[in-house]
Protein backbone atom coordinates (compact mmCIF):
# COMPACT_ATOMS: atom_id res chain seq x y z
CA UNK A 1 0.00 0.00 0.00
CA UNK A 2 3.35 2.11 0.44
CA UNK A 3 3.60 2.17 -2.95
CA UNK A 4 0.63 3.94 -3.93
CA UNK A 5 1.36 7.51 -2.38
CA UNK A 6 5.01 7.56 -3.54
CA UNK A 7 5.20 9.74 -6.43
CA UNK A 8 8.06 9.08 -8.86
CA UNK A 9 9.67 12.17 -10.18
CA UNK A 10 10.43 12.64 -14.17
CA UNK A 11 14.34 12.40 -14.48
CA UNK A 12 16.21 16.11 -14.59
CA UNK A 13 16.26 17.44 -18.27
CA UNK A 14 19.66 16.52 -19.88
CA UNK A 15 19.90 19.80 -21.29
CA UNK A 16 19.40 22.00 -18.05
CA UNK A 17 22.12 19.98 -16.93
CA UNK A 18 24.60 20.97 -20.33
CA UNK A 19 23.72 24.56 -19.42
CA UNK A 20 24.08 25.03 -16.48
CA UNK A 21 27.90 22.75 -17.01
CA UNK A 22 28.62 25.57 -19.64
CA UNK A 23 27.14 28.26 -17.47
CA UNK A 24 29.70 27.24 -14.53
CA UNK A 25 32.88 26.82 -16.98
CA UNK A 26 32.00 30.35 -18.12
CA UNK A 27 31.68 32.04 -14.64
CA UNK A 28 34.90 30.10 -13.75
CA UNK A 29 36.77 31.67 -16.71
CA UNK A 30 35.34 34.99 -15.99
CA UNK A 31 37.10 34.39 -12.28
CA UNK A 32 40.44 33.16 -13.73
CA UNK A 33 40.69 36.31 -16.05
CA UNK A 34 39.78 38.06 -13.39
CA UNK A 35 42.52 36.94 -11.41
CA UNK A 36 45.37 37.28 -13.91
CA UNK A 37 44.43 41.60 -14.71
CA UNK A 38 44.70 41.83 -10.84
CA UNK A 39 48.07 40.34 -10.71
CA UNK A 40 49.03 42.20 -13.57
CA UNK A 41 47.83 45.33 -12.36
CA UNK A 42 49.51 44.82 -8.72
CA UNK A 43 52.74 43.62 -10.82
CA UNK A 44 52.85 47.18 -13.02
CA UNK A 45 52.47 49.01 -9.99
CA UNK A 46 54.93 47.46 -7.96
CA UNK A 47 57.56 47.16 -11.18
CA UNK A 48 56.42 50.39 -12.70
CA UNK A 49 58.23 53.10 -10.42
CA UNK A 50 61.19 50.91 -10.86
CA UNK A 51 61.73 50.80 -14.35
CA UNK A 52 60.91 54.69 -14.22
CA UNK A 53 63.76 55.30 -12.29
CA UNK A 54 66.13 52.89 -13.43
CA UNK A 55 65.51 54.44 -17.23
CA UNK A 56 68.00 55.92 -19.01
CA UNK A 57 65.61 58.22 -20.75
CA UNK A 58 64.09 60.07 -17.70
CA UNK A 59 66.71 63.27 -18.54
CA UNK A 60 65.96 63.24 -22.00
CA UNK A 61 63.65 66.05 -22.08
CA UNK A 62 66.06 68.28 -20.03
CA UNK A 63 68.99 67.96 -22.46
CA UNK A 64 66.84 67.97 -25.34
CA UNK A 65 65.83 71.32 -24.37
CA UNK A 66 62.33 70.88 -24.24
CA UNK A 67 61.70 71.86 -20.45
CA UNK A 68 58.10 71.36 -18.95
CA UNK A 69 58.29 74.11 -16.23
CA UNK A 70 60.24 76.85 -18.90
CA UNK A 71 57.78 76.44 -21.12
CA UNK A 72 60.10 79.77 -23.11
CA UNK A 73 62.86 77.49 -24.55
Amino acid sequence: MSNLFKVKMPPPDPKIAEIQEKQEARIEQDEISKRKQLAAKQRARRTGGQRILLSSDRGAEARSGLDPLNPDL
